[in-house]
């Protein structure tokens, strides 16, 4: 078995983008539905959405980082993508929250070895 969130969109394409640009790559890509996977097994699935969207209420999502948080930033201000907290220490390691482009805020994680 294989954990498959979903996010409700508004526009497919921008939110493909912008998961693309974490590292998820398309496996099917569709107006109403899309499935991106990573490397590491993980599958997310982007709905479109039928209606408005209350920010940051469609799903809660973290992601666990493949390289140091700070090339993530960085590729974060290099695509103009919104970054909803900065890097703060955790007791787990760090993490540093993006806000996708319905204002859904991704935590994106770094664990202490």
């Amino acid at each position: 078995m294989k954990l498959l969130p979903i996010v409700y969109v508004t526009d497919m394409d921008r939110s493909v983008r912008f998961y693309q640009l974490l590292g998820f790559k398309p496996s099917t890509v569709s107006e109403f539905w899309s499935q991106l996977e990573a490397g590491s097994g993980a599958m997310l699935g982007l709905h479109g959405a039928t209606g408005p969207l209350t920010p940051g209420t469609q799903v809660e999502l973290n992601l666990v980082a493949d390289r140091p948080l700070e090339e993530v930033s960085r590729l974060a201000g290099d695509h103009d993508l919104e970054v909803g907290r900065e890097i703060r220490d955790e007791i787990f390691g760090r993490s540093l929250v993006l806000t996708d482009p319905d204002g859904l805020a991704v935590q994106v994680n770094e664990y202490r070895d």
